[in-house]
């Protein structure tokens, strides 16, 4: 599938003020990222639980969300919002931290598992489909499998998040083609990194 229309991109994090520098937020990351470079506003709507922006590109819109519902119920406010705009899971990029790439590494891909990620868990379990795509930013992973949660919700070293924030920004240099759906060109240069 060469060309898809992107129409929601979602950024996971937790929404708590002492979560917002560790690296399960790092979906979180890019959407302010994202919406800064963008010079837009996110807005909270209640009805979804979700800081939401909508925007116009090449006459079609996309919208931006970080659901304030914490990561693991993540798939929840996400359900609520497609089925009100009518949003395919196709048509859907979630981004998210993974433990299973370097820090600073950046893998994009549709559909699949969640492997242990909870946030994935909880959207495929609310949409009933896997075939949404993933943005996955690498986080790397402790040397104990038994500090996992620690981890994710620690903060990484300066060097680790300035190599996150350089993925990122990275990955914004080619909004523009994220936003016209050309996603198999994006997943030559994207993953090659």
């Amino acid at each position: 599938m060469s060309q898809m229309s992107l129409k929601l991109i979602v950024g996971l994090g937790n929404p708590d003020k002492h979560f917002l520098s560790t690296r399960h937020n790092v979906g979180f990351w890019l959407l302010d990222n994202l919406v800064e470079k963008l010079s837009k506003n996110l807005s909270y709507i209640k009805k979804f639980d979700s800081d939401i922006c909508e925007l116009e590109h090449n006459s079609h819109q996309i919208y931006l969300m970080k659901p304030l519902s914490y990561i693991n119920n993540s798939g929840v406010p996400i359900k609520k919002y497609i089925k009100n705009k009518n949003i395919k899971p196709e048509n859907i990029l979630i981004v998210y931290d993974d433990l299973d790439l370097n820090v600073g590494q950046v893998r994009l891909k549709q559909g699949g598992g969640s492997a242990g990620h909870n946030g994935l868990n909880s959207i495929i379990e609310q949409l009933g489909s896997k075939e949404f795509w993933r943005l996955r930013i690498g986080i790397g992973k402790p040397a104990n499998k038994d500090d996992v949660v620690n981890y994710v919700l620690g903060k990484p070293s300066p060097e680790d998040r300035q190599s996150i924030l350089e993925c990122i920004n990275l990955t914004l240099d080619k909004i523009n083609q994220f936003f016209d759906g050309d996603f198999s060109n994006l997943m030559n240069k994207l993953n090659g990194k």
